[in-house]
């Protein structure tokens, strides 16, 4: 039974850690590049889910559904959070936080009440189905799918951020947007690009956890927590670190839910996270550049 057990919390680990790596992508990329704690990232879930759902409800196929709410994506993240309230407000950051969970809050709200949490959303992202074994383990297709793609886009990721002129820019421009201006780089532009690229892993995430995930419309709060938790435990801003602290995390849920209970696993992540903090300032890879 403990080594059932075992075989369990190392699948669940790899399966969870690369979840969360979609999951906290867009919200450490955000942080290392713009300095802003967004408290609007819970939006980009509940968008992803109901915006998919409402474009479904009206008739149209998945893809064309999926392509609408990703151009409603880019819109809410271009000009209600950067242009509406960073750029306004960069130097007040009590205003931007307030702002940003009022935004969220609302968006929340709205979509409460268009869909009730009575109504279900079934969204058919669903890849492959069936379930399969590894050891004495388990799980579904889809979930391995799901992390297997928190994988690659990660990747995709690094490549881009080590690899292209665009990415030394934006790495450039988290460690001083000063002298990345006097340097003749169009902090601008690169500033809507780290936006775009902040809303693609949770929604892709979203659509990947689906069909096994519970869509409700505060799901973004609790998405959004594990983002949060992710990026302070890595290290704010730095992505190399929100990997460590996303397998981190999944290590310690599974751990807990299969050694423990579950209900516990919430908690257990906390308190290693403050202990961490505490003993190691500004997390696992406190610096001033996003890798």
């Amino acid at each position: 039974m403990l080594l059932v057990k075992l075989q369990s919390v190392l699948v669940y680990t790899f399966i969870w850690g690369s979840i969360y790596l979609l999951i906290s992508l867009g919200f450490s990329l955000i942080c290392g590049v713009l300095r802003i704690f967004h408290l609007g990232y819970g939006v980009i879930f509940v968008l992803a889910a109901y915006g998919t759902w409402i474009f479904i409800d009206a008739g149209l196929g998945l893809f064309p559904s999926i392509l609408l709410m990703i151009l409603l994506q880019i819109a809410v993240s271009l000009l209600v959070f950067y242009k509406g309230i960073f750029q306004r407000y960069l130097d007040r950051e009590e205003i931007l936080l307030t702002l940003t969970m009022l935004v969220f809050m609302m968006v929340t709200h709205l979509a409460n009440y268009i869909y009730p949490i009575t109504d279900g959303v079934n969204l058919p992202t669903t890849i492959i189905d069936g379930t399969f074994t590894i050891g004495a383990v388990r799980i579904s297709y889809q979930m391995l799918f799901a992390a297997l793609t928190g994988v690659l886009v990660t990747l995709i990721y690094i490549v881009f951020f080590l690899k292209t002129r665009m990415g030394l820019i934006i790495r450039a421009m988290s460690q001083s947007t000063q002298a990345s201006l006097l340097l003749g780089a169009d902090v601008n532009k690169m500033y809507y690009l780290a936006m775009i690229l902040s809303i693609i892993p949770p929604t892709i995430c979203t659509l990947m956890i689906a069909p096994f995930w519970s869509i409700e419309p505060h799901m973004g709060a609790n998405l959004m927590m594990t983002a949060m938790l992710i990026a302070i435990l890595g290290g704010l801003g730095n992505l190399k670190g929100s990997i460590i602290a996303s397998y981190m995390i999944g290590f310690i849920h599974a751990g807990v839910s299969f050694l423990y209970v579950s209900r516990f696993m919430g908690f257990a992540a906390l308190v290693i996270t403050l202990i961490v903090m505490i003993f190691k300032r500004g997390g696992l890879f406190a610096g001033e550049t996003i890798w």
